[in-house]
Order: structure tokens, then C-alpha cells, then sequence
């Protein structure tokens, strides 16, 4: 109970990452992505890491849907930005008026693991053989975290909790 005041009180208040620009009602989503109708170079996902690798579970997308549905007033979080000349991809939390975000109810359902939420890193975060690997093939990293360091380690324990859960009552991609 206590994180998830922790939580809601950072969303809601101290968040970086909370931009006004960025109203749930602006965003049309497509399964895990969302645009706004007039920018072309913004990319908003619900999952921080493997966009197309991830494993998803069968009705993901209505799980997605409804969650927005039911939550018209989730406040956007944005908590990351993978920069690119052409396009940026925004990892984005929705959180509803109790302090739970779809990524963390859609991990406690099975669609997605734990992992498809964490933000990716940013190239000093990266180890140097991964440094390594990206200058070589002359890829520019640019990912800028906009999420402070604290509320993410809470974000991240609530995950954990919901795979485990997810695991355990074997739903969704861990009921194969």
C-alpha cells in the first residue's frame, strides 16, 4: 500500500516525465502503439523493450482496449524517448485515477512479460561490449530517461509482483 501511494503521489506530482502536452484523449492507439493525429515523428508504445519481439498473448489488443475504455481519465507518463533523426519512440506509462498503469495490469494478465516494460537503456548504461557492438555498425543510441530513478525502481517491483503472479495462475503467455 505504501508503494502504491509512493507511486501515485510521484505520477501524479513529481514526475519529469509528466508532460501536459500529452493527454490520453490526443493518443490513437494501434495495440501497443499510439499516435497523435497531427505528428509524425512521435511514437508513443506501452512497452518499453522488444516492440515486435515480445510475446503477446491472444487478446492483448482487447485487454489494451478496454483498459482505455474504462480509464478515459489516465494521466500519460512519459518515461523514456528513443531518439532517431526520422522518428522518436516514446515508452509511455498510463496510469488510472488508483495508481495502477495499464503496463503493470497488462503484465498481471499474461500479455506481456515483465521484461517488454522495462525502459531501454541509455548508451553509459550500456556495457562497453554493447558500446562496442553499436559503434561498429555506426547506430547511433540516443534514448533519453525522463522518469526519476526512484519511481522506476517501485515501477519495476510492481512488475516483478504482477510476472510472478501472471506465472503462477499461469495466464495469458505463461499458460502454454
Amino acid at each position: 500500500m505504501k508503494n502504491l501511494f509512493i507511486l501515485l503521489t510521484f505520477l501524479m506530482f513529481n514526475c519529469k516525465g509528466q508532460n501536459s502536452e500529452i493527454q490520453l484523449k490526443d493518443l490513437e492507439f494501434n495495440s501497443i502503439f499510439a499516435q497523435t493525429e497531427h505528428d509524425s515523428v512521435n511514437i508513443y508504445s506501452l512497452l518499453g523493450l522488444g516492440f515486435f519481439k515480445a510475446p503477446s498473448s491472444s487478446d492483448a489488443e482487447t485487454v489494451i482496449k478496454n483498459w482505455i475504455q474504462n480509464n478515459k481519465d489516465a494521466k500519460v507518463t512519459l518515461i523514456s524517448t528513443l531518439k532517431n533523426p526520422k522518428s522518436n519512440v516514446n515508452y509511455i506509462w498510463l496510469t488510472d485515477a488508483n495508481g495502477q498503469t495499464i503496463n503493470e495490469y497488462l503484465v498481471a494478465r499474461g500479455c506481456f512479460p515483465g521484461g517488454a516494460m522495462m525502459r531501454p537503456q541509455t548508451f553509459e548504461e550500456m556495457s562497453r561490449d554493447e558500446q562496442e557492438m553499436y559503434r561498429e555498425n555506426g547506430v547511433e543510441w540516443n534514448v533519453e530517461v525522463e522518469v526519476d530513478r526512484e519511481l522506476y525502481e517501485v515501477f519495476v517491483e510492481r512488475i516483478r509482483a504482477a510476472e510472478e503472479i501472471a506465472r503462477k495462475s499461469r495466464l495469458g503467455i505463461w499458460g502454454k
